[in-house]
C-alpha cells in the first residue's frame, strides 16, 4: 500500500509555460527579478534563457528584425498565460508589448515544433494534395432522400398533442343567434318612484 506522502506526491500538478521576451539580453539580474515576481504563484523551476537568432518574428509583428530570448518556468499554482505575462511586465525587465507567454504544451508550441498532431492518417493536413471527403449514403442526399424524408414525416403524425382540460370550446353566438324580447326598451319600463310617506325617519345622520 502507497503512503500518504507517494499519493501526496503524484497529485501535485504543475502549470508549464513558455515565455519570449524580445530585447538584446538577457541579464542575470533581469532573471532574478522575473522569478521573484513568479513566486507569486509559487516557482517550480525556470530554465537559462536561450538567445535566437535576430529574425522577423510573427510573435512581435510591428518590431520589424529581433532578437528573441526564450526560457521555460513552471509554477505550482494554478496561473495562466496572462497572468505569467503581467507579472513579468510588472517587474519592468521589459514592456508588455514585448513578452509573448503561451502554455508549453498548447498546439501552438507543436505547431512551432513540428511536432503538430494530425486527425488524418498519414501525415499532416497540409501535405495531402489530394484531399477527399467521407463516403456519404446516397440515400441521404438529392432526390434519393425525398421518399426517406416523407416517411418521417409520415411517423411524425402519430404524436398528437393532448386534449385540453374541459374539451373543445363551444363556438360563440352571433348577435343575429340570440333571442330578440317584443317589447321596445324606451318607454316600455318605467322607474318605480319610491313614496316619501313611507320612508321611515332617519337617526339624523
Amino acid at each position: 500500500m502507497k503512503s500518504f506522502k507517494a499519493y501526496l506526491t503524484e497529485s501535485v500538478k504543475t502549470y508549464e509555460f513558455r515565455v519570449r521576451i524580445a530585447c538584446e539580453m538577457m541579464s542575470a539580474d533581469m532573471m532574478t527579478k522575473i522569478k521573484q515576481v513568479l513566486e507569486t504563484y509559487k516557482v517550480d523551476k525556470i530554465s537559462s534563457p536561450k538567445r535566437l537568432p535576430i529574425h522577423e518574428s510573427p510573435l512581435f509583428p510591428n518590431m520589424g528584425p529581433v532578437e528573441v530570448n526564450v526560457f521555460d518556468v513552471s509554477v505550482c499554482y494554478p496561473a495562466n498565460d496572462d497572468q505569467i505575462r503581467n507579472l513579468i511586465a510588472e517587474c519592468g525587465c521589459a514592456p508588455a508589448a514585448c513578452i509573448r507567454v503561451t502554455p508549453a504544451n498548447s498546439p501552438f508550441e507543436a505547431a512551432l515544433d513540428g511536432k503538430e498532431v494530425s486527425n488524418i492518417e498519414g501525415g499532416v493536413v497540409l501535405e495531402q494534395p489530394d484531399m477527399k471527403a467521407a463516403p456519404v449514403d446516397d440515400d441521404l442526399v438529392g432526390q434519393n432522400r425525398i421518399p426517406n424524408l416523407i416517411k418521417e414525416l409520415e411517423e411524425t403524425r402519430k404524436y398528437e398533442y393532448p386534449e385540453a382540460a374541459g374539451g373543445v370550446t363551444p363556438v360563440n353566438k352571433t348577435t343575429n343567434e340570440l333571442s330578440i324580447g317584443n317589447a321596445s326598451p324606451i318607454g316600455t319600463h318605467k322607474n318605480k318612484v319610491p313614496d316619501a310617506r313611507k320612508i321611515k325617519a332617519g337617526n339624523g345622520k
